[in-house]
């Protein structure tokens, strides 16, 4: 997808070494670049470090979530570590990929790609053996026939059809209920400007830092003076080092006229810090933590991260854990109580004392006791620490003797 320039092509090649050519914005623009257009793409984009630190941010979120397989038995939820799928999904899904991995790359394709596909490899006995991640480059959904299936064409592996239930598809937003979109694809001028944006200050500093310019003749040039003064400047130019700020002596009497716009009349680096903020809200990433710190504070930084965690990462959250229950389980597996769940308590930790607190104040109501407060602690249990506490000044209602007669006195 190509970013078109504010400059559209001319009909012919105009040459700034014919002085008979009139110089205009537009020829200038196509000799100083000849490749105008930005190339968006899910490779280019990650060379932002906008979209990288984006990307990166919400695929380590996930990766860092604790994921388990339950089984829900009447009103007990107890860890399924009897089922294979538990130790596929909590360490190793396959025996290239930790399942960190496997969920932080499985992310960066959804948000670059719109797509994220596993697909699950099971026994001849249909127990689950391997999921392998499906790269979604050379994965297409096509229709054969009155039938959907999965296209893969892995260069290792040769080409396979993979049935729909045998893939775990999570999808960003799309257009057709199947398939996602790609953030960047849809987002791609935006991007685009972030991306010119960079290549400017890459090419105004490789230049030394020296805005280009033109230099004019103040008088009438004879027949070979062109050339001649051609050649004298390309001479000087070509002994400067980009590095070089050094003042370059004209050969004649000329003019020397600046034809691009400096950084700081074109807002440079207020255009960056739009586009940084703006990528971050395509994603849906609150800016501090792509170390955008120039509204954050003290205060407001700790309830953006509880925001965070509720409007970012908890929709990505729910995405995952409905697709792999209908892909991972069987419908008898998932009517037995079998489920997986990610756990959001690590990203919500709080401080020493804000868990100090909640640990003192459940233990005080009688809904946790000491030993599961050290269990969360990473402590190991102690003897006589599983008693539930109740404060003495909480007691149930039914223990309370109410008369409504008592408070009347008796009469003579």
């Amino acid at each position: 997808m190509l970013i078109d320039s504010l400059f559209s092509p001319p009909a012919s090649r105009s040459s700034l070494e014919d002085p008979s050519t009139p110089l205009t914005g537009q020829n200038l623009a196509e000799y100083f670049d000849t490749n105008i257009g930005i190339d968006v793409n899910n490779q280019s984009a990650m060379t932002l470090s906008a979209v990288y630190s984006c990307i990166y941010v919400l695929g380590s979120s996930l990766g860092q979530l604790p994921l388990h397989v339950m089984r829900k038995r009447g009103d007990n939820i107890e860890a399924a570590k009897d089922h294979p799928a538990y130790w596929l999904l909590h360490d190793e899904p396959n025996e290239w990929q930790t399942s960190y991995k496997w969920r932080e790359t499985k992310q960066a394709h959804v948000l670059g790609w719109g797509n994220g596909y596993t697909q699950t490899i099971r026994r001849p006995s249909g127990e689950l053996r391997e999921l392998v991640t499906r790269r979604p480059w050379q994965t297409q959904l096509v229709k054969n026939g009155n039938r959907w299936l999965y296209a893969n064409n892995d260069e290792d592996e040769g080409s396979r059809a993979i049935a729909l239930e045998d893939m775990i598809h999570v999808r960003a937003l799309g257009s057709d209920g199947r398939t996602g979109k790609s953030l960047i694809r849809q987002h791609a001028e935006t991007i685009g400007l972030g991306l010119a944006a960079q290549r400017y200050g890459k090419d105004f500093f490789t230049g030394g830092g020296r805005p280009t310019g033109l230099v004019s003749v103040k008088n009438d040039l004879q027949k070979d003076s062109w050339e001649r003064l051609k050649t004298a400047w390309n001479n000087a130019v070509s002994k400067l080092k980009s590095s070089d700020n050094k003042t370059l002596m004209l050969p004649a009497d000329l003019d020397y006229k600046s034809i691009t716009i400096p950084p700081e009349d074109a807002q440079f680096l207020e255009t960056r810090k739009l586009n940084r903020s703006e990528v971050a809200g395509i994603f849906n990433v609150p800016a501090h933590m792509i170390n955008d710190l120039d509204k954050a504070t003290f205060s407001n930084i700790s309830e953006q991260a509880i925001q965070f965690v509720r409007h970012t990462m908890m929709p990505w959250v729910v995405n995952w854990e409905q697709e792999i229950n209908r892909r991972v389980f069987t419908r008898a597996e998932r009517a037995a109580g079998y489920y997986c769940k990610f756990n959001l308590a690590g990203l919500l930790r709080g401080t020493a004392k804000e868990r100090a607190e909640f640990y003192h104040a459940a233990i005080n109501d009688g809904w946790m006791d000491r030993n599961e407060a050290r269990v969360l602690e990473d402590m190991n249990p102690r003897d006589g620490l599983d008693q539930m506490l109740v404060s003495v000044n909480a007691q149930p209602l039914s223990a309370l003797n109410e008369n409504p007669n008592d408070d009347e006195g008796t009469t003579s």
